[in-house]
This record gives C-alpha cells, sequence and structure tokens, in this order.
C-alpha cells in the first residue's frame, strides 16, 4: 500500500533524526514498555537473540540488554541505519552486536528468539524464512500495528505456518505476537 510505503519512509527518516539527536531519550521513554511486551517471551541468560530490522536506534535491543542478561544481535538492510546503530550500541558499553544482513539470507538457525519489527519487507517471505529455517522452539515475535490501523496501513495478516501463544499491545499502537512454528 502506498500509504504503508510513505509511513515507513517517515518512520526512517524520524528514526535516523532521533538517533542523532535524541537516542537516549527516545530509549528510556520506551525502556518499561519493551521490558513489559518481552515479559511474554521469558528470556533466558543463555538465549540468542536476533532483532530483524533493528533500525539506526535499536531501542528495543538496548532496553533488553540493560535489563536482561542473554546475547543480542541486530541485523538491518540499510548501511547507514547499522553505522548509526553501532555508534548509538557503543554509547552503552553492552554486548550488542550489530551487522549489515537481510532477512531472506542471513543465518538465523542458531537464535532462541527473533523479532521482526513492524516495517520489514517482503514480510511474507521473511516468515516464510524463519518458518523454514529457525530452531524448532524458537520464539518469534511478531509486531503489527493495532487492527483498527488496517485501514491506513492496510491489513497485516499473522503469518502462516506459526502459532500465537501470546499477545501484547503497546502503548505506542503496535501490536506484538509471540509465535512458535508449527
Amino acid at each position: 500500500m502506498q500509504t504503508k510505503r510513505l509511513h515507513d519512509r517517515m518512520f526512517i527518516f524520524a528514526e535516523k533524526f532521533l538517533s542523532k539527536f535524541l537516542a537516549k531519550a527516545y530509549i528510556n521513554f520506551f525502556e518499561k514498555a519493551i521490558i513489559e511486551e518481552f515479559e511474554m517471551v521469558g528470556i533466558k541468560e543463555n538465549d540468542r537473540i536476533i532483532h530483524i530490522g533493528c533500525g539506526p536506534l535499536p531501542n528495543t535491543l538496548i532496553s533488553l540488554a540493560k535489563n536482561i542478561k542473554a546475547k543480542y544481535f541486530g541485523i538491518d538492510i540499510d548501511r547507514q541505519a547499522v553505522e548509526i546503530a553501532k555508534e548509538i550500541v557503543s554509547k552503552y558499553n553492552l554486548d550488542i552486536k550489530i551487522e549489515e544482513g537481510n532477512a531472506l539470507n542471513y543465518p538465523i538457525d542458531d537464535f532462541d528468539i527473533i523479532i521482526v519489527s513492524f516495517g520489514v519487507e517482503p514480510r511474507s517471505q521473511v516468515f516464510e524464512r524463519i518458518r523454514r529455517d529457525c530452531k524448532k522452539n524458537a520464539r518469534i515475535i511478531c509486531r503489527k500495528q493495532w487492527d483498527f490501523l488496517d485501514l491506513i496501513f492496510g491489513k497485516k495478516e499473522l503469518p502462516d505456518g506459526f502459532k500465537v501463544i501470546g499477545e501484547h499491545k503497546r502503548r505506542d499502537l503496535i501490536k506484538s505476537y509471540l509465535l512458535k512454528k508449527f
């Protein structure tokens, strides 16, 4: 949908702007909401977590790493976003690895938790790839907008081949689903 593409471009621009000037405030503002969102996941110390589409401001990974010991990785297809994200992560002195990577071919078979950002495309192909290649017991976080926003952004169906085992509505109008593959 045209509206969704425009929204995604505006969000990427805003995130890059925020990452340069307001990163710490943005991360602090959303930290509690992210911790609440991930209570349903049950992160363990030896879990390997990857965030697909972490963007230039990897606030999910930073918030989690500040509060829950695990192994954190972030990938994004945008080289500039990756460089900005690496700079921000280095300021927090956290063990988070950020790399340029495409969800369609980045190795994911060793991760216990896979987070897929709202704007990651091509969505159906990314989830098909995850379903095919992730660990048997991997926990997947699928983010989408609240249902009433479907008129603006287009309806986002949950991916095929997964079972919903948890749901969380964030205050920023994003709904997170905890999925496991069949």
